[in-house]
Order: C-alpha cells, then structure tokens, then sequence
C-alpha cells in the first residue's frame, strides 16, 4: 500500500514538473510569436554622423538578432554609429551566454569620474563620429532575450553648435586655397595646440568633486576654456577630419587616447596631446613630433603610454 502511495505521489510530481515545462515553452512561444512577433525589430534610423564604414574588430549590421559575441559587438556598433537614443534586438535562442556576454560589455560605461571607460563597449565608442558616442548607456535585457539600449550622447545639439562654430572660425583663419589635406590637417593641429593648454588639474585629480561637471574631456571642453585633456584633444581633431572626409577613429589604452587617420592610402597616428607638452614655466610649447607617424615611429618615440591592443586597434598596426 505504501509503495503504491509513494508512486502515486511520485507520478504527481512530474506530472506537475511536465505541466510547469510546458507553460514555460507555451509562454516563451507566446511571447515571441505574438508579442515579439518573431523577433521584429523597427527599422535602424541614421543621422548625418553616421559612417556605415566596417573595421576589422567591428562591422556594420542589418541582422539585430545575435548569434555570437562579434555579432553583439557588430549589433552595438550599428546603434551607436547610427545616432539612434533608443533601440533594442534579439538573442538568439542558440546564442546561450548572450545576455551574460551582454552584461560584460559594460562594466564602467555610465562612470563619469575614469579618465577612461575601459569596458569593451568604450572600444567600440572609438570607431563612431564623436557626435554619436555615448556618455552614458542603459542596457536592460530580459529573461525572453530582447535587450533595450538607451544612449545618452556626449554632444548635445547645442554643443554641436558651438564645437561646428569654433571649427568654421578656425577653417575660415588657417585654410588657404590649393592646401592638401595634409597642410590643413597641420595647420589645424598648429591652431589646436596654440590655443590650448592641457588640463593638468583636472588630470592630477579625476576623481575630485571639484571636477565632476569638468567637460574638459570633449571638444565642447576645449571650446569653452581651452583647455583640454586627451579626450577633448582627439575629439576635436576628429571632429575635422570627419569635416574634411578623411577615415578615422580614435585609439585609447587605459589612460590615454588619440587619433589614427588614413591618409594617402595608409593609416598613421596622430598625438596633439603629447605635441602640446606641460611644462614647468608654463611656456607654450609647439611641437609635431607625433604628427602622422607609423607605428614604428610611434614606439620609438614613447612604447609605453601609447602600448595598444593591436587585436581592437588592427588598422593601428
């Protein structure tokens, strides 16, 4: 008697275990079917910043549905370079560590107070126009694999005014007719560095409360105090070129960034931080010594700040 109780009881269990199965696989199917109607995704909108260009580490996508991690990366990249604020897509159902490989892009992203996100999505921020980075991102996943993005940009339009205002200044001021992109590209650099300081301060003391509404790490920055530190240095120069319609991105490392620019059919680097060097009398100094050089040239001159990930940066190489 009691053995037949037991398995009584036993067939009960699954049978509510099987149940429980079933309205799991019932409700998954449900809400891709009918409310996420098979993984439709709206329509990717550009703005005027956006480059659709491919790099070797990311690329850009029309599938938003994510099969591996270069395909995440590939995913994110598209948003970011198209400008959108709000957007979401898929994992797919075979693609198991999505929402944890999701969640490791972005350890630092909304920490303000780094010099540097190091997260790999602050890798991925290199590759689009300074116009569509990001300040801070959301990335809110759920257990049915749809992933929402919000983007808080770095530029605001009225920021943009004022960086594309002080841009048209200077062009006005320093570009001559017959100049090859080079010439207005140093001459730019020249400007760049006569009118600006580093924002040594800031740079001793990131972490200070004094600082934490410094803007000194964008082109804005640079704009308004004419001061700047290494992000607002690049940002401005990529800003220009992106003007001038000359492919770049910016390359950082755990500390630092700057440009690399591809120019008569090669990719060079490009430092106007470290071209406008502090000094202890406070002397403005001018120099070009990192102006378009090869990677070569690059670690001659300085193998340790400027020591990057060759697998992210490969045109860097």
């Amino acid at each position: 008697m009691k053995l037949k109780k037991w398995i009584g009881t036993a067939l009960l269990f699954l049978l509510l275990f099987a149940i429980i199965i079933y309205h799991n696989e019932v409700s998954h199917f449900i809400v891709k079917t009918v409310i996420y109607r098979n993984y439709a995704v709206e329509t990717l909108k550009t703005n005027s910043y956006s480059q659709r260009k491919d790099y070797q580490f990311v690329q850009i996508t029309d599938d938003f549905i994510a099969k591996d991690y270069q395909h995440l990366l590939n995913i994110f990249y598209t948003i970011l370079d198209s400008g959108e604020t709000s957007f979401y897509f898929f994992c797919d159902d075979e693609y198991k560590n999505c929402l944890a490989d999701v969640d490791s892009l972005t350890p630092n992203a909304n920490n303000a107070n780094t010099l540097l996100d190091e997260s790999p999505l602050a890798d991925v921020n290199n590759f689009v126009h300074p116009y569509n980075s990001y300040s801070a991102i959301s990335i809110t996943p759920n257990n049915f694999g749809k992933v929402e993005v919000l983007v808080e940009k770095q530029y605001s339009n009225d920021k943009i005014d004022l960086v594309n205002a002080k841009i048209a200044e200077i062009r006005k001021e320093i570009e001559k007719e017959n100049m090859s992109d080079e010439q207005k590209l140093k001459a730019f650099h020249d400007y760049i560095i006569n009118h600006t300081k580093y924002d040594i301060d800031r740079a001793s003391n990131m972490n200070h409360p004094d600082f934490k509404d410094s803007t000194t790490h964008t082109a804005y920055g640079l704009v308004e105090t004419n001061m700047a530190l290494c992000g607002g240095y690049s940002d401005m120069v990529s800003i220009y070129l992106h003007q001038l319609n000359i492919p770049n991105i910016k390359v950082s490392t755990s500390n630092h960034v700057w440009n690399l620019i591809y120019l008569d059919n090669s990719w060079k680097h490009l430092d106007v931080t470290w071209d406008d060097p502090v000094t202890d009398t406070g002397e403005d100094i001018l120099i070009d010594d990192y102006f378009l050089v090869t990677k070569k040239r690059l670690m001659e001159l300085d193998s340790v700040v400027h020591q990057f990930n060759e697998t992210i940066y490969a045109e860097a190489k």
